[in-house]
């Protein structure tokens, strides 16, 4: 297997690459918003590196491995994933990549590249398991939009980077809660001033929302947030949904991403996203919105 840089990638072979992955966006959102900003680092693979007709995956070697490979299957062997696996080894090998902060996506893709940085001596310190899920956007309609009505002393506010700095310090609080409680793997240590910078990025590039509750004072006081994390061709990925400890069991969570769903499908896009197993309401709160599962999904840290 042949590891082509995609920035040599030119004319009817880019268009293929392209093909390919709007294919497959549903499993690799995250790698396409990445590409769509930089494709420095990135490969395409093909069996022939002379006849580039077709494109069996695409990786993305960061701090954070990225992937797209759709034939990866874990439950059975292949002359095809075997051959991944040592291509992928030597060619990591040969070109002197660091070993990666993360490895993200699709569980069997994952697993494959596992494989072949074990025969580098290396591996993930902390693995995390996901269901990758998708809306069905027409049970959705049907079923919850037609229901959905405003509430009483719940206001939505969208948060760009000109958010009032009372409402950003309360949402900075909700997602340092988050990634404490989400994100952070225990082989590494949270850090306040990259939550900032995440969040502040989020707000520029993102949508972010964030549910306002009137208190009796008359104060405000943010009690959920959600957003997208990645936009893609003709997905979007959603992250960063989180409710106050305090606040849940109130169907907080599930009014706040109606509306962000609402939003979503009226760009004309398809929301994905992915919950961690253990995560049960979470699980059932997807479930409620109308989520189906994909397929497993992995994101592993190296210490």
């Amino acid at each position: 297997m042949y590891f082509i840089p995609l920035e040599e990638i030119k004319g009817k072979s880019r268009n293929t690459v392209l093909a390919f992955l709007q294919k497959n966006e549903q499993i690799c959102v995250q790698l396409i918003a990445n590409l769509k900003k930089n494709i420095n680092n990135c490969f395409v693979l093909y069996l022939d590196v002379d006849k580039r007709k077709d494109v069996y995956g695409v990786v993305s070697i960061k701090s954070t491995i990225l992937h797209c490979l759709p034939f990866a299957n874990p439950q059975m062997e292949t002359a095809l994933q075997q051959d991944f696996i040592n291509s992928f080894a030597t060619f990591f090998s040969e070109n002197h990549f660091e070993i990666p902060v993360c490895v993200n996506g699709t569980f069997g893709g994952s697993q494959l590249i596992f494989e072949a940085l074990k025969a580098l001596n290396q591996s993930p310190a902390e693995i995390n398991s996901y269901s990758l899920m998708k809306l069905d956007t027409k049970a959705f309609v049907k079923q919850i939009v037609k229901a959905h009505q405003s509430k009483k002393n719940l206001s939505v506010i969208r948060c760009k980077k000109d958010l009032e700095p009372a409402f950003f310090k309360q949402l900075l609080e909700l997602q340092k809660q988050y990634e404490l409680e989400e994100v952070v793997p225990s082989c590494m240590e949270f850090d306040e001033d990259s939550c900032r910078l995440r969040l502040l990025n989020a707000m520029r590039k993102q949508y972010v929302l964030a549910l306002s509750r009137k208190e009796y004072d008359g104060a405000e006081k943010l009690i959920a947030k959600a957003g997208t994390n990645s936009i893609g061709f003709k997905h979007v990925q959603i992250g960063g949904v989180f409710t106050l400890p305090e606040e849940r069991g109130n169907h907080f969570g599930f009014y706040l991403m109606t509306v962000l769903l609402v939003k979503i499908l009226k760009m004309k896009r398809i929301p994905v996203l992915f919950v961690k197993k253990q995560n049960e309401p979470a699980s059932r709160l997807y479930d409620s919105l109308c989520f189906e599962k994909i397929c497993d999904y992995t994101i592993a840290y190296f210490a």
